[in-house]
């Protein structure tokens, strides 16, 4: 995205300004109140307009062309004025972010030797960019954080890089490789090893779930970068999922996320004792993290490990009393190989205890 068309969008008000006026009146149309349809058409025109946003754009915000259409959608799209809320502010605070981004003085500096291609990557804690050094020519992927991400000012951001310090020992070819951290203005970054592939979800949606064969060279990748960050480095993920896991042909695989930490833990929790679709990634984090996210180990990882495996294997996270069912069904695994997923999704006093155990278990197979 180019500074001077986003400067173009706007020829009196602030385009930040502008994006949280139109989130308001969204808000208010939402929660019983009104929104002006000659504002609603000038706001949502300008937000289609933003350049570079177009991925990451609202789709009801594209198929919405009055605020009348509008309230038809958000009413059955969630019953609660407080989920009402919650929609609107997660659509529209990405292209938010962005725009505070590109207009931003660290941005300018940050570009000054890199060049910005394209996004590469969205979630709860911020965006990921795909820059090339101007000079070197060569490609990496730049996390930028979300203002939520780290509220609670210069503090935050101290215990943010103390976190990031343990980043900088990770070296393992299943872990992708961080290469600075740093501020672009106010917000945290890091500038890291790009990986061209696609995460696991994306695997399952374009090719189905794996074979048995094919699931065990993925997790006996994942497995020994994660034994290495537990006993190498003595860090724990805390938040393994198949979006955390990269993966590229032949048999390339990278873990990515490291350095959250405890960051997460509010997030976490509210992710875990919430119900409905949004939750999904909840089923990844070990049971005993809904009554304290605070308890955290190398079980909690294997755990995650292990409902990864599943859903490899099944194409739906674990969940229920039918799992061991579900993995009798799958044809080409033996008791053994069930056994191994088994008890990594065990309670925690009979789970795996390591990942250092767990390939063993592997080596049987």
């Amino acid at each position: 995205m180019k500074i001077q068309e986003l400067n173009n969008i706007a020829e009196e008000d602030d385009i930040v300004l502008q994006i949280e006026q139109f989130k308001m009146g969204l808000i208010s149309r939402a929660t019983g109140g009104e929104f002006e349809q000659k504002e609603y058409n000038r706001l949502r025109k300008m937000v289609l307009g933003i350049p570079g946003v177009e991925n990451i754009t609202p789709r009801f915000l594209k198929l919405c062309r009055t605020a009348d259409e509008f309230w038809g959608y958000i009413k059955g799209a969630a019953p609660s004025y407080a989920e009402r809320r919650i929609i609107i502010a997660e659509a529209l605070n990405p292209i938010l972010e962005i725009v505070e981004y590109e207009t931003g003085e660290g941005s300018l500096e940050f570009k000054k030797n890199y060049e910005e291609k394209k996004i590469i990557g969205q979630g709860g804690f911020g965006l990921v960019y795909l820059f090339e050094h101007k000079l070197l020519k060569l490609p990496f992927a730049v996390k930028i954080f979300a203002p939520a991400f780290y509220e609670g000012g210069e503090k935050e951001l101290e215990r943010f890089f103390q976190e990031a310090r343990m980043l900088f020992k990770l070296n393992h070819p299943s872990i992708i490789k961080v290469y600075d951290a740093g501020l672009i203005g106010q917000r945290p970054f890091i500038r890291m090893e790009y990986f061209d592939g696609l995460n696991l979800n994306e695997i399952l949606s374009k090719h189905g779930r794996l074979t048995p064969e094919k699931a065990l060279v993925a997790m006996k990748s994942i497995i020994e970068g994660m034994n290495y960050a537990h006993e190498e480095v003595g860090i724990i993920h805390r938040d393994l999922k198949p979006s955390n896991i990269m993966a590229s042909a032949p048999n390339q695989f990278r873990i990515i996320d490291f350095g959250l930490g405890i960051f997460i833990e509010n997030e976490l929790h509210s992710r875990l004792t919430k119900t409905g679709e949004a939750t999904i990634s909840g089923y990844y984090n070990a049971p005993e993290l809904v009554e304290n996210p605070k308890l955290v180990d190398k079980r909690s990882d294997i755990y995650s490990l292990g409902a990864i495996w599943f859903t490899l294997l099944t194409g739906q996270p674990p969940a229920g009393t039918s799992i061991l069912e579900s993995l009798k069904e799958i044809d080409g695994i033996n008791e053994e190989y069930r056994n191994c997923i088994i008890g990594c999704l065990a309670n925690i006093n009979l789970r795996t205890k390591n990942c250092g155990l767990l390939l063993e278990e592997i080596k049987k197979l």
